[in-house]
């Protein structure tokens, strides 16, 4: 349960459900490789008609998340198909540079986040901990641009499965704080959040965060998924807590929308085994004339209450009612829908 936050720190597609239950999508001297994220035991088989050579050029790449800057400030998720190689996570990092290869992949407003000219030295993992040695480069960006740059880092790198924690080299050495704004540079966790917001009236001294997931929308009108990590007053009920953060939607005068409506009614939130448990009123169902959850909204519950909490699936109920839910929200909802392991854009 991500319930704490480091200390010092003040900082398109749409996608779609899947129908079998997912969603939208040693120690040494020498570094450990971080193997590619495993292929989906959910991709349908190739067609036997498909010629060798496209069989060949698909296994040939994998998806990964990775992050990037949007024209209005954010630092957001898209995943893109890059070649498989050896040490993957470097050369993820590589496509995350302003005006690197990713660029022409990426939609409108989008752009690379680590400073231009910025070369990934090397990248060593030891237990669970990243080493990565960025070039001088690194260092040459707007002081505003600090955080987001290591969050951006951050929840890249910590999104594969062997990584934890992220250390910031330059030239060699380690780099203790930012030049900039003395920001922490070593053992860095997602805990730290992402695009930090303080709500109204808080005190960190006495705040926890949760990051909820809310829309962003391209200028050709494509929707994609943003992570806010906001600070709000400390609660035992985390999930809970979260997915109300999560009906008052975005701060005022923010860019990003809300997919539900702030009058929607939490009944209740449990986190059975690896799975949470949410109940909500019929203001869920209020969205069209059908009578239908938006896809959207049932999406960033989904996102917020995995990213909030240790489950990895979440069963969504109206007034207690399971049954009765999974016939109006969709087939999916008739069990528990999986956290995705990558967002915008996700094709299934």
């Amino acid at each position: 349960m991500r319930n704490r936050f480091i200390k010092g720190m003040i900082g398109v597609l749409l996608f779609f459900l899947l129908l079998s239950g997912c969603l939208f999508g040693p120690e040494g001297k020498e570094s450990s490789p971080i193997d590619p994220p495993p292929k989906s035991s959910e991709k349908k088989e190739q067609s036997s008609e498909k010629s060798k050579d496209q069989a060949d050029s698909s296994d040939a790449k994998g998806s990964l998340e990775l992050y990037f800057l949007t024209d209005t400030g954010y630092v957001v998720p898209y995943a893109l198909n890059i070649p498989k190689v050896e040490g993957i996570a470097k050369e993820a990092l590589d496509y995350m540079v302003k005006g690197g290869p990713a660029q022409s992949m990426l939609p409108e407003g989008f752009s690379g986040i680590l400073p231009k000219g910025t070369e990934v030295k090397g990248l060593d993992i030891q237990k669970g901990t990243a080493t990565i040695d960025f070039s001088k480069e690194f260092l040459s960006y707007d002081p505003g641009m600090e955080e987001k740059i290591l969050s951006a880092v951050t929840w890249a790198v910590t999104g594969f499965d062997s990584v934890n924690k992220v250390n910031i080299w330059v030239d060699g050495r380690p780099l203790e704080t930012m030049p900039k704004k003395k920001s922490p540079a070593q053992e860095l966790t997602r805990d730290r959040g992402i695009n930090l917001e303080i709500a109204q009236g808080v005190k960190a001294s006495q705040s926890m965060p949760v990051t909820l997931y809310f829309l962003g929308q391209t200028e050709e009108d494509e929707v994609y998924y943003v992570p806010v990590t906001r600070m709000i007053d400390r609660q035992k009920n985390v999930a809970k807590a979260a997915l109300t953060e999560l009906v008052k939607g975005p701060q005022h005068g923010s860019d990003l929308v809300n997919a539900l409506v702030d009058t929607t009614e939490i009944n209740s939130v449990q986190i059975k085994g690896d799975t949470a448990v949410a109940d909500f009123g019929k203001q869920l169902l209020e969205y069209s004339d059908e009578k239908k959850a938006s896809q959207d909204a049932l999406n960033t519950i989904v996102l917020s209450l995995t990213e909030n909490t240790s489950a990895k699936k979440v069963k969504i109920t109206v007034e207690g009612e399971g049954e009765t839910a999974a016939k109006t929200l969709g087939d999916p909802f008739d069990k528990p829908v999986t956290r995705p392991k990558r967002i915008n854009p996700v094709a299934f």
